[in-house]
């Protein structure tokens, strides 16, 4: 029978199946995995739904043990790798410098207040010779 694996352990796991199989059965699960193909016997437990059914390994060579840790321990360090990476992001945000944005509006902020100061002074001037 084909299924799906949806959760996996060294000590067993979920699989997706058309119709569940008796508890108590044994079988012989095969899947492949980052670190390679595993082959084991597992026995299967009571189902979980009409398609989910929970196993238990009851055999499991060194090799293909090592495999499916491999398999595992690979998919520790890619979600460490993910959450560095969210942090580093993280860090860089709080941290960044500030825009360059806001200090052209500043600048151009104080040329019109000095061209204002200027135009001011120079009517003011303006009147007072006329005067």
């Amino acid at each position: 029978m084909t299924g799906y694996l949806q959760v996996i352990s060294v000590a067993g796991g979920m699989l997706r199946l058309p119709h569940p199989l008796d508890p108590n059965a044994r079988a012989s699960l095969i899947f492949l995995t980052d670190g390679g193909p595993v082959l084991g016997k597992a026995e299967m437990l009571d189902p979980v739904s009409r398609t989910q059914q929970a196993f238990r390994f009851v055999a499991l060579d060194r090799n293909n043990r090592r495999n499916l840790q491999l398999a595992i321990q690979s998919h520790l360090n890619q979600s460490s790798d993910e959450d560095r990476w969210i942090a580093k992001y993280r860090s860089a945000i709080i941290h960044r410098a500030p825009s360059q944005s806001g200090a052209l509006k500043i600048v151009l902020g104080s040329v019109a207040l000095g061209i204002l100061v200027l135009i001011s002074a120079a009517s003011f001037f303006h009147f007072e010779l006329l005067k």
